[in-house]
C-alpha cells in the first residue's frame, strides 16, 4: 500500500507538470491533501490559496477548464482535493482524459444529437456581425411554439472574464432543463479578456439581450418577461443586465439599439458586486486583465463595472445566492448588495446566505438553490407554460 501511495504521489506530481522544487519547510505528505499542498507549494505564485489558469503548469494547465468544477477562472483547494482523489483511485495519470464541453465547449453535432425530442435547438446564432468569434449564442426553446408568447432566460457562463464557454454543461443543461419547462432560452458568448477587457463582456450579453428582443416574434418570446442567470463572472455579468440602463454608457456598437438590453429578473450566485473588494482592484489593472487599461482610468473603470454601483430603487426582482465559505469572491460582496439594493428601495431582493458553502455554492446545494431558482422566475417571469 505505501509503495503504492508513493508510486501514485510521484505519478501526480509529473502529471502537474511542475519543475520547482518544493520548498524547505512545506514538504506536503502522501495521499490527495499531499498532492494538493504539493501543487500549490510549486504553482500558487501569488499565495492566494488557489490556482489561476496563468499559474498552471503541463497538464494542470491543458486540463485546468474540466477541474473548474464552478467555472471560476480558479482551481479552489476542493477542486484541487477532488482532482487528487480521482488521481489516486485510478492510479495516477494514464486515464485522464480530454475533457469535452469545457472550454471548447460542446460539439454542435453532439449538441444536437444530446436534445431531448420535445427541445429545439438553434445552434451558433450570431448577435452581431463583426471580427470576434465569441458573439455567437446558441437558442434552445420547447419544440411546439404554446398558444403565447414564453418568457424568456439567459444563461452567461463564468470562467473568471477570461475562459469558459457557452456550452458548459452547467448552463447548457441549465438552458435545456427551463426549455422544456417552457421557457425560450439563450446561453451566450462573449468576449473573453485575452480579446478585450472591460466593457467588452458587458457590452456583448447586453448586445445578446437586445438581438433576443429583437427576434421575439421569431422564436416566439415575450419580450418584456426576460430573466438571466449566471455564476461568478457570468454573475456578475448578468446582474448588469438587471441594473446598468444606457445612462450607463455600456451598451457598445453593436446593432439593435432600439431595443433594451435590460432584463425583468436576476438570478445570481457568488457574484463579485464590487471591485473595491478585490484589493481595490489593482491586481485587475495588469495587461490582459479584466479591468486593463490606462493607470489613471481605473477608479472609474471599477466603478462602471461594479453592480453596486448601478442599484437603483426600480432594480428588477434578484436572487442572490452566496456561501459564507467563498474564497475567490468573499461573502461581503453579497452581503453589501443586498443591503445596497434594499436601502435603494428595490422590491425584491431574496438572498440565500448558504453557511460553509465555496464558490460553487449552486451545484454544492443544488437541493435548495434549484428550487429556489424555479420558484423565483415562475412567480417574476410569469407561468412558461408546457
Amino acid at each position: 500500500m505505501r509503495r503504492r501511495i508513493v508510486i501514485t504521489a510521484l505519478a501526480m506530481a509529473a502529471w502537474a507538470g511542475a519543475e520547482e522544487p518544493v520548498a524547505p519547510g512545506r514538504e506536503p505528505g502522501p495521499g490527495p491533501s499531499g498532492a494538493v499542498d504539493r501543487w500549490l507549494t510549486q504553482m500558487d505564485r501569488d499565495e492566494d490559496g488557489k490556482l489561476a489558469k496563468a499559474e498552471a503548469a503541463g497538464m494542470m494547465a491543458r486540463f485546468f477548464e474540466r477541474n473548474d468544477a464552478d467555472q471560476s477562472g480558479f482551481l479552489e483547494k476542493d477542486e484541487l482535493a477532488a482532482l487528487a482523489r480521482r488521481l489516486e483511485e485510478r492510479g495516477g495519470p494514464a486515464r485522464q482524459r480530454k475533457p469535452a464541453g469545457r472550454q471548447g465547449g460542446l460539439s454542435t453535432s453532439q449538441l444536437l444529437k444530446d436534445a431531448p425530442d420535445d427541445v429545439k435547438v438553434v445552434p451558433d446564432l450570431s448577435y452581431r456581425e463583426g471580427g470576434s468569434k465569441r458573439w455567437k449564442l446558441d437558442l434552445i426553446m420547447p419544440r411546439e411554439n404554446g398558444d403565447a408568447p414564453r418568457p424568456g432566460i439567459v444563461f452567461v457562463h463564468g470562467g473568471g472574464w477570461r475562459s469558459g464557454d457557452k456550452r458548459v454543461r452547467t448552463f447548457l443543461d441549465g438552458a435545456i432543463d427551463y426549455a422544456r419547462k417552457g421557457y425560450v432560452c439563450i446561453t451566450v458568448n462573449y468576449r473573453l479578456t485575452g480579446e478585450a477587457p472591460f466593457p467588452a463582456c458587458v457590452e456583448d450579453v447586453k448586445n445578446a439581450v437586445r438581438w433576443f428582443r429583437a427576434h421575439a416574434e421569431t422564436y416566439n418570446l415575450d419580450p418584456d418577461r426576460i430573466g438571466a442567470y449566471g455564476n461568478s463572472a457570468g454573475a456578475h455579468l448578468v446582474a448588469m443586465l438587471g441594473l446598468a440602463g444606457k445612462e450607463a454608457g455600456l451598451e457598445g456598437d453593436g446593432p439593435h439599439q432600439d431595443q433594451s438590453s435590460l432584463v425583468q429578473a436576476v438570478c445570481a450566485s457568488a457574484t463579485p458586486t464590487d471591485f473595491n473588494l478585490f484589493g481595490g482592484g489593482r491586481s485587475m489593472n495588469r495587461p490582459g486583465a479584466f479591468l486593463a487599461g490606462p493607470e489613471d482610468g481605473l477608479e472609474e473603470r471599477i466603478r462602471l463595472a461594479s453592480p453596486i454601483s448601478h442599484v437603483r430603487e426600480d432594480a428588477p426582482p434578484f436572487l442572490l445566492v452566496h456561501g459564507t465559505k467563498d474564497s475567490t469572491v468573499k461573502v461581503e460582496h453579497s452581503d453589501k448588495f443586498a443591503a445596497a439594493l434594499k436601502a435603494a428601495g428595490a422590491k425584491d431582493v431574496t438572498y440565500l446566505r448558504i453557511e460553509g458553502a465555496g464558490h460553487g455554492v449552486f451545484n454544492q446545494h443544488k437541493a435548495k438553490t434549484a428550487p429556489a431558482m424555479e420558484t423565483f422566475f415562475e412567480r417574476t417571469l410569469g407561468t412558461a407554460g408546457r
